[in-house]
């Protein structure tokens, strides 16, 4: 009889592991060649936004079906939103106070925080000390600037032969614009354009594809590179192909609203007690919403996604090796 029991419970047992195996290895086959298009491209979008897991997706699709994934129903051109007669207006207040409100939400996917500068003078553009060479974490870059706060910036080449994992951080793409200073262009000439967020002399901020020509007939003071572009004009802007399409994970923002406070956010994600993080959707509605932006642009995110405050960093960076080394960071002053 206990034989029996014994042989009962070993044969449950096995079956079980069967039944996990049997799950593991067939779950990708079904998600990616069945029926079930929106988590595709989650899936798809969230393992090729990553730098350490983006086998996911290539050990099971070609790269030609991921493109395909990533590019769902992409126009052949995605025009900027319309301006309205009565589309918000930025007014730039010259007497702005010198305070900063931090807003914290979460849910079951994401911990978010929000960062409200009223004074947009305030927020510019930090770079690391050793361009093209080795990067520097947001904290480093607050510290080195003054800052009482800072977030992540825009976009750089991650790779290195002595850095493993992270890379080092030191190459930026795109343009920074400091102070009113063009420290790294690698756009071809003065007309080439790069999608951005930039700050006029005034606090203004513009977000879009813009030359430097651009932007220095709009007295830029500062400006870094990324994209895609979350809101314009007061209107939230239609995310096509792979804007639409980046998976979940963390996210970092920045916007203005009508009174010209700046909008600072950033999402956590990749743990799995807090959650996963958000979608670029989610990010462009919380942007919209709670932040009230009427601006607005996604900067770089992933292990990236930093938000530092008063001498510390306040939210649980996805890189297990602590904070990323990056090129540019949007501080505070």
């Amino acid at each position: 009889m206990k034989k029996l029991k014994k042989l009962k419970w070993g044969q449950i047992l096995i079956f079980i592991i069967f039944e996990l195996l049997f799950t593991v290895i067939t779950a990708p086959f079904i998600l990616l060649y069945g029926p079930f298009e929106n988590a595709k491209r989650i899936y798809v979008g969230s393992a090729m936004n990553t730098l350490n897991h983006q086998y996911l997706a290539t050990t099971f699709l070609s790269k030609e079906k991921i493109n395909n994934i990533l590019n769902v129903n992409v126009p052949k051109e995605v025009k900027e939103p319309e301006v309205e007669e009565k589309a918000p207006e930025v007014i730039i207040n010259k007497r702005y106070d010198s305070t900063i409100e931090l807003f914290e939400f979460e849910n079951s996917k994401y911990k978010g925080r929000m960062l409200i500068v009223k004074d947009p003078k305030r927020v510019k553009i930090g770079y690391t000390s050793s361009l093209y060479k080795k990067g520097e974490t947001t904290s480093e870059m607050a510290i080195k600037n003054n800052a009482v706060a800072a977030i992540n910036g825009g976009a750089f080449v991650d790779s290195s032969s002595t850095a493993i994992y992270t890379g080092n951080g030191g190459t930026p793409t795109g343009i920074i614009i400091s102070d009113g200073e063009i420290v790294f262009s690698d756009l071809e000439s003065e007309s080439k354009k790069t999608e951005c967020v930039a700050l006029d002399k005034d606090g203004k901020m513009y977000v879009g594809k813009y030359s430097t020509r651009e932007l220095r007939d709009l007295n830029v003071r500062e400006a870094v590179t990324f994209y895609p572009t979350l809101i314009k004009k007061g209107k939230i802007v239609p995310l096509k192909g792979t804007n639409a399409s980046q998976g979940i994970a963390p996210r970092t923002a920045i916007g203005q609203r009508a009174d010209g406070s700046i909008v600072m956010m950033v999402i956590d994600g990749r743990d799995l007690i807090q959650g996963m993080g958000a979608t670029m959707t989610e990010l462009q509605t919380l942007m919209y919403t709670k932040g009230e932006c009427v601006t607005a642009l996604n900067l770089d995110g992933g292990k990236s996604a930093t938000m530092y405050l008063n001498g510390e960093v306040i939210n649980k960076v996805s890189n297990a090796l602590g904070e990323r080394y990056i090129a540019t960071s949007i501080v505070v002053k």
